[in-house]
């Protein structure tokens, strides 16, 4: 793999102090986020996407957990103001970063009181589930909903 940061680390460049912020066993199990504190910019990666529904790349570390913490240490890093420039789609702000944690909880939620009730992926994802926010995901295209219902569901699954 490559480079990790296990701590947040905080350098300067030509005049802006710049934030290392990690982000472990969210997307993968080594993202980092970068805040350009000076001029209020928060670079996610591809731990939060503005587009699109959460990608939990679980062979590569990713969790779910992790991914919920990414997105409130994303939040806590960013202010009313804060341009936020995510792993895919356009430019965003913290709001943005809140309705999306927003809408993986509700999701995890509703998949975890699914499985109680004995439903499989299949029907979880046939279910529709994720409808209701395809307007806030942009609906893109790629079955991006279905892929997170799924690694949702088998997060949820191997820990039941």
């Amino acid at each position: 793999p490559g480079y990790v940061i296990d701590e947040r680390t905080r350098m300067t460049m030509d005049g802006e102090t710049i934030d290392l912020i990690p982000l472990p066993l969210a997307h993968t199990d080594g993202d980092t986020a970068v805040k350009f504190v000076k001029n209020d910019v928060l670079m996610t990666g591809d731990v939060f996407r503005s587009v699109g529904f959460p990608n939990i790349d679980r062979g590569n570390g990713g969790s779910l957990k992790g991914m919920l913490d990414a997105f409130d240490t994303l939040i806590a890093a960013s202010g009313p103001n804060t341009k936020v420039l995510p792993g895919h789609g356009p430019i965003t702000n913290r709001a943005g970063i809140v309705a999306h944690k927003r809408m993986a909880v509700a999701l995890r939620d509703q998949v975890a009181k699914m499985i109680a009730e004995g439903k499989t992926q299949e029907q979880i994802v046939a279910a529709k589930i994720t409808n209701r926010y395809e307007k806030q995901t942009g609906n893109a295209p790629g079955g991006t909903g279905a892929r997170f219902i799924g690694q949702v569901y088998a997060e949820l699954k191997a820990s039941s």
